[in-house]
């Protein structure tokens, strides 16, 4: 069959999902299918998920996409992986069975491993090499975990009979029974174990961490052939030709080929992705932003990451505590009714705040509320937060760079609010650019696929690629109205955090940066 009749899959294993997608030569999605993953907490703070069921779940959603479509294995011209980053899986090399359940990104286990590498003061050294900051969420101090606390593992791990590897990894290794042990540079560099510079293993960083580690996963090229399935799986052999992580493919998918280019992805969460280009500089980096590798052809892109604790969390959270039956969408209905917060601040750090300030202790609040304060006051409220925390990130990422991003590409269910997206442009005085296809990590899969198949030639290809977007334009009469009212939310955000600091420490000179910060 010629490529022109090919198709390239898509694969996104995230932490609630399993989804495929299915794409033709001209960038279509002819079909999906999703599966959910469980998760599991055995403990406080653990997050664990069953390996062997996000294969079945991947097996499954590439049989269901090939009846959907009509097509037959050997039409797939490529399959791209895309993966959570960061959460380990480890693994029998000779029996091909893992050793214990995947500990999620978002386990906090690590966390006594981490602390004691913070005060032997390898924080600086490690951000400057790996674009991180010290936290448990990356992949070295899961394993670090491990080698501290099932040494049977650790000994395994040091001889070079288990494997350790990212999603991607295992996946790739199970669906080529084995003949493959590899990753790729985007999430490699997810692990605190690789050089981003060099784009390379530092044994130097995994020793800081005491890891020992008898073999390590070939460290690849995003697209090219990475190896091809067993035919047992799916009846013949499909060629794996791509591998990234979850939201650099989403920012892939996008179309984010240049640098200064940005995308937000609404999800409980919100990801705000910059391709950096082809340098970065990680010396002296404390801004609260990541740096790390969106993916690598001949060379590497780079990317600034910031990131928002709660997002479309807020929906959710205003539609359960104000008893909203219409779930999210009717808190954005409420808030267009509202058509203002009436004076009301809501600072949303439920979970704390994350970028650009990183306070996980920081506690939510709500300031100006009246006798006339109503429910969609307080959904405006809400919405309104959503906004001012992608523009403190926007305005972060702008300093970072010294540029200005010109349209801001989104994507994710908030994005069907009409009301929210104007407001969001409104507050960043800036174009969205709205994703006709929520999908877009298993998309930017398949479109890496294609170039790691020959699909597509090129990047410039790939551009000509119709992107089916929904561009709305800011008013610009709302910036002044908008300016200040987030300056109003910026100083509710440092009093919230003022006031956390000054219960810890009290005295005089802690009091006054709280009143600087409330002025």
């Amino acid at each position: 069959m010629g490529k022109e009749q090919g198709i390239v899959l898509g694969v996104d294993q995230g932490t609630t999902n399993t989804k495929v997608v299915a794409v033709d030569p001209g960038g279509a999605v002819l079909a999906e299918a999703s599966r959910p993953i469980a998760s599991h907490a055995p403990e406080l703070g653990w997050v664990e998920q069953d390996p062997e069921a996000m294969y079945r779940n991947v097996a499954d959603c590439v049989r269901e996409v090939l009846a959907t479509t009509g097509r037959r294995t050997v039409d797939v011209l490529g399959l791209g992986v895309a993966n959570q980053t960061e959460t380990l899986v480890v693994w029998d090399g000779r029996s091909g069975k893992p050793l214990l359940p995947a500990i999620v990104w978002k386990c906090r286990r690590g966390s006594d491993e981490i602390q004691a590498v913070h005060e032997a003061g390898h924080a600086t050294e490690i951000r400057r090499r790996t674009g991180l900051s010290l936290d448990p969420t990356f992949t070295a101090a899961k394993l670090a975990w491990v080698f501290a606390n099932r040494p049977e593992i650790g000994d395994g791990l040091r001889r070079g009979d288990f494997l350790f590897g990212t999603v991607d990894c295992w996946l790739t290794w199970k669906l080529t029974d084995g003949a493959v042990y590899a990753t790729d540079a985007s999430n490699a560099s997810r692990t605190m174990l690789c050089d981003i510079h060099a784009v390379g293993w530092d044994r130097e960083l995994a020793g800081l961490f005491g890891l020992s580690l008898g073999r390590l996963p070939e460290l690849r090229p995003s697209a090219g052939l990475f190896g091809r399935t067993a035919a047992g799986h799916f009846g013949a052999a499909i060629p794996i030709t791509a591998a990234l992580g979850d939201q650099q493919a989403s920012l892939f998918g996008h179309g984010c080929f240049d640098a200064g280019e940005m995308k937000v992805t609404y999800g409980t969460g919100g990801f705000i992705w910059h391709n950096a280009g082809g340098r970065i500089d990680t010396s002296g980096a404390d801004d609260g932003l990541i740096r790390t590798i969106a993916w690598q052809l001949d060379r590497p892109c780079y990317a600034l990451e910031g990131f928002i604790m709660y997002a479309g969390a807020i929906f959710d959270w205003l539609a359960s505590r104000l008893g909203l039956p219409g779930g999210g969408r009717e808190v954005a209905r409420r808030a267009e009714q509202a058509g203002s917060s009436g004076g009301v601040v809501l600072v949303p750090a439920f979970q704390g705040l994350a970028g650009p300030w990183w306070r996980p202790d920081a506690k939510a609040a709500l300031f100006g509320m009246s006798e006339a304060t109503e429910a969609g006051h307080i959904c405006h409220a809400g919405l309104e937060a959503l906004c001012y925390q992608v523009r403190v990130l926007l305005e972060t990422i702008e300093r970072a760079t010294g540029g200005r991003v010109a349209t801001v590409r989104v994507d994710g269910g908030p994005t069907r609010s009409a009301y929210l997206m104007q407001m969001q442009a409104d507050t960043l005085q800036r174009p969205i650019a709205i994703s006709g296809f929520d999908s877009m990590t298993p998309y930017g899969a398949a479109l890496m696929a294609g170039l790691g198949a020959g699909l597509w030639s090129g990047i410039d290809e790939l551009r000509r690629i119709a992107a089916g977007r929904q561009t709305v334009a800011p008013k610009p009469d709302a910036a002044a109205m908008w300016d200040d009212r987030y300056r109003d939310w910026l100083a509710a955000t440092d009093a919230v955090i003022a006031m956390k600091s000054r219960r810890e420490e009290p005295g005089p000179e802690r009091l006054g940066t709280a009143e600087a910060h409330a002025g």
